[in-house]
């Protein structure tokens, strides 16, 4: 009797674990169908603005082609800073229910974006992993006089400097033929200059959970200055083909493996 009971629960376990392994893998294709209508018609939509208030997109993170993590990026209600009008960017992760059994982070980033130059006044970023202290930095930016202030410190930077998720959003707002000729964007949150090329490589059908999508098709490259090879990434980006030029899917190569975001969910 025993010896059954315990068989019993060896399968049980053993069923359990791979049930779950298949939602992992699996998940994002089944619950984006669940929403297939109302998100195909939402990126199929020709609305004027490429992003207002209250747009929210969540995507999932694979790494190794295993899911790895959550992203959530919203556009807040705009704001005045320093009396300038910005946009408040917000973006949030965390890792993956699977991921979390061993090594558990969550973190986010906020950015003020001025609305008429288009470049980064404000950038916070937040980050925990299960454990361990809360880590926090805020970066203040003086575009005019081109230097950052960080931990007490003033750094130069150059004309229209970007922090991480200004540049992401600066993209969606760029002219499409600053795109076919290749445009190099300055990020810099940190003491280290990089620089993110982006260039069109062309229009292409994309099929995805939510049916076919007609996108514009992004080659990047960052890279930081006077850094070695290890610390590139490269991949392509995939956005709508129309004005709202919503991110679909991200492929990037890195030293320590292929990346990818995919689109889970949209509110505009």
């Amino acid at each position: 009797m025993r010896n059954k009971i315990t068989k019993f629960f060896i399968f049980f376990i053993i069923g359990f674990i791979c049930l779950y392994i298949f939602y992992q893998l699996f998940g994002w294709d089944l619950a984006t169908k669940k929403y297939k209508s109302q998100i195909e018609s939402t990126l199929h939509s020709s609305l004027d603005e490429p992003f207002k208030a209250g747009e929210k997109i969540a995507y999932t993170l694979r790494y190794l082609g295993l899911p790895a993590g959550k992203v959530v990026i919203r556009v807040e209600e705009m704001k005045r800073y320093k009396d300038r009008p910005v946009y408040h960017l917000l973006a949030w992760g965390r890792t993956s229910d699977f991921v979390s059994l061993f090594f558990e982070i969550e973190g986010s980033l906020h950015s003020y974006m001025d609305v008429d130059r288009l470049h980064s006044l404000y950038f916070k970023e937040e980050s925990q992993a299960r454990g361990h202290r809360k880590n926090k930095k805020e970066v203040f930016y003086n575009q005019k006089d081109l230097y950052l202030a960080i931990e007490g410190e003033k750094i130069r930077i150059l004309p229209d400097t970007q922090d991480p998720l200004s540049a992401l959003y600066l993209i969606r707002l760029l002219d499409i033929d600053k795109l076919k000729e290749g445009y190099e964007i300055n990020i810099k949150s940190r003491k280290r200059d990089r620089f993110l090329y982006v260039q069109l490589k062309g229009r292409e059908e994309l099929k995805t959970p939510f049916g076919r999508i007609k996108t514009i098709k992004l080659y990047f490259h960052l890279k930081p200055v006077k850094a070695t090879t290890r610390h590139e990434v490269s991949g392509t980006i995939w956005f709508t083909d129309n004005k709202k030029r919503i991110p679909i899917l991200v492929k990037a190569d890195t030293k320590a493996g292929p990346a990818s975001i995919l689109l889970y969910d949209i509110q505009l």
